[in-house]
C-alpha cells in the first residue's frame, strides 16, 4: 500500500491522470543501478514497467544494507531505485520461460536492459533479433563501454568508470591520491541519458512507425559529464592540475573551494576580484593582497588557499559564514546527506514516505523533474521478488493451468508466503 504522506515539513506530491508515457509498456531486464534508475524514471512518467528478475533477484535487493536491520529486510538501495515497477521472477535459462518471454515481448513497446553485452543475445533476445521481428520496438541497451569499441564486452562499474574517464583524477590534493565522487554519479547520469533516448525514439516512432536501438554507455556519459573539463583538455595548451591543498576545482583559481572549519567545512565560490574583500573579512589583507599582483590568483592559488585554510580552521562554520556574507560571494556550509534531506526546500517535494507490505515503512527520494501539465506518479513501492509474476502472466494471456505448470517447474517464481516475510 502506498502512503502519500511526505516526510517531515513536506507536503503531498500532487497526482494527475495525465501521464506522458501512459500506454507505453516496458520490459526492464535491469540490475545494479543504472538500469533500475532508468526503469524507475520511466515508471514515474507513467509507463507500465515490468522488472524481469532471475530467481536470485536483483543484486541490489541485498547489497549495501543498514547493518542494524534484519538480514531479510530489503536494501534501502533497492527500495530507492525500483519503485513504479512490477516484478516478474522468471528463469530464462529454461526454454519454457523464454517462450513466455517472447509472448510478452510481442506486447511490449520498450525493452530496457543493462546486462553485460551478449547475455540476452545468447537467449535470442538481443537487439538485432527482436528489432527484426518487431520493427516498431524501442530497444535500449545500457553498457559500461561503447559496444563498438575494443572494451565493448567488458563489465564496468561507477568507480571504475570514474577512474578511466578522468573524473577521479580531478579530486584530492596534488601530492595525494585522486579522490572520486562520493556518489554513483555516472550510474545516475547514464540512466538519465537512457530515458532521454527512449523518449526521443518513442517520439520518432510516432512520426515514422519504426522503432530503433538506443545505446548509452557509462564511459561516454562520464566524458559528457566532463563537458567543460574535456573541452579544456582538448583545446588548452597548458593542462590544469589539482592544487596541493585539494580543496578546489582543478580549473579554478583561488579562492574557489571547500575549506575545513573548527567544526565542519564551508564552500566558497568567488572570482579572484573578491579576494581583497575576503581577505579583509578574515583579517588576512596583509598576507593575501600582496599575492594578487598580475595572475597571482592562479599562479599562487595554493599559497592563497593555504592562508585561507589556516584561518578558517580557527573559526566555527557559522562564524566564518557570518564574516564572509557581506562580501557578496556564494558560500554555504558543507552538510551531511541527513542534513540536506531535512531542508524544507528538499523534503517538500522530493522525499516521500511509503508503507510497504514486505518492507515496513521507509522513505525515498523522488525524481527532480517537474511538469506543469502532469505530475510524476508514484503508484508502486519497490516490488517484492516475483510479487507480480502471476498477474503479469495473466495479462499476457497465459491461462492458469500453464501458470501453475511454470511455477511447479521453477520457470516462474512467486513470493514466499506472507508468514515468512519481514515484519515492520
Amino acid at each position: 500500500m502506498l502512503n502519500t504522506t511526505m516526510a517531515a515539513k513536506g507536503r503531498p506530491r500532487e497526482h494527475c491522470d495525465v501521464r506522458p508515457l501512459r500506454g507505453i509498456r516496458v520490459l526492464a531486464f535491469t540490475h545494479y543501478a543504472a538500469g533500475p534508475i532508468a526503469a524507475q524514471y520511466l515508471g514515474s512518467l507513467g509507463a507500465e514497467v515490468i522488472k524481469i528478475e532471475a530467481p536470485a533477484g536483483d543484486y541490489q535487493r541485498s547489497a549495501i544494507k543498514d547493518p542494524t536491520a534484519s538480514p531479510d529486510s530489503p536494501s534501502p538501495y533497492f527500495l530507492g531505485m525500483n519503485r513504479n515497477q512490477r516484478s516478474l521472477c522468471i528463469d530464462l535459462k529454461r526454454l519454457e520461460a523464454v517462450a513466455v518471454m517472447r509472448e510478452m515481448i510481442a506486447q511490449t513497446d520498450v525493452i530496457l536492459e543493462n546486462f553485460r553485452p551478449g547475455v540476452l543475445e545468447r537467449m535470442g533476445l538481443g537487439s538485432s533479433a527482436l528489432l527484426a521481428e518487431h520493427p516498431g520496438m524501442i530497444y535500449c541497451s545500457i553498457a559500461a563501454y561503447d559496444p563498438a569499441g575494443p572494451s565493448g564486452n567488458k563489465p564496468g562499474q561507477d568507480l571504475i568508470i570514474q577512474a578511466l574517464s578522468g573524473i577521479a583524477s580531478l579530486g584530492g590534493a596534488a601530492e595525494g591520491p585522486p579522490v572520486p565522487a562520493g556518489a554513483y554519479i555516472v550510474d545516475t547520469y547514464t540512466a538519465s541519458q537512457a530515458v532521454i533516448g527512449i523518449q526521443a525514439a518513442l517520439r520518432q516512432r510516432d512520426q515514422t512507425g519504426l522503432g530503433q536501438w538506443v545505446r548509452v554507455d557509462m564511459m561516454s556519459c562520464a566524458i559528457h559529464l566532463l563537458a567543460s573539463e574535456s573541452s579544456y583538455a582538448l583545446n588548452a595548451q597548458e593542462q590544469a592540475c589539482r592544487g596541493r591543498n585539494g580543496i578546489s576545482h582543478s580549473h579554478q583559481p583561488a579562492p574557489y573551494g571547500i575549506y575545513s572549519t573548527l567544526d565542519g567545512a564551508i564552500a566558497l565560490v568567488a572570482d579572484p576580484a573578491s579576494l581583497p574583500a575576503i581577505a579583509t573579512a578574515l583579517g588576512l589583507s596583509d598576507r593575501i593582497i600582496p599575492l594578487l599582483e598580475g595572475t597571482g590568483a592562479w599562479t599562487k592559488r595554493d599559497e592563497i588557499a593555504g592562508i585561507l585554510s589556516g584561518r578558517l580552521r580557527q573559526l566555527a562554520s557559522d562564524d566564518a559564514l557570518t564574516r564572509l556574507a557581506p562580501t557578496g560571494i556564494l558560500l554555504a556550509p558543507v552538510r551531511s546527506v541527513d542534513e540536506a534531506l531535512a531542508d524544507p526546500d528538499v523534503a517538500s517535494d522530493l522525499v516521500c514516505e511509503v508503507e510497504h507490505s514486505y518492507g515496513g515503512r521507509y522513505r525515498v527520494a523522488l525524481e527532480p523533474l517537474k511538469l506543469s501539465g502532469s505530475a510524476l506518479v508514484f503508484d508502486r513501492p519497490a516490488p517484492d521478488l516475483g510479487e507480480h509474476s502471476v498477474e503479469v502472466l495473466r495479462e499476457t494471456g497465459i491461462d492458469q493451468d500453464r501458470i501453475d505448470a511454470l511455477i511447479a517447474s521453477g520457470a516462474i517464481r512467486v513470493p514466499a508466503p506472507a508468514g515468512l516475510r519481514v515484519k515492520s
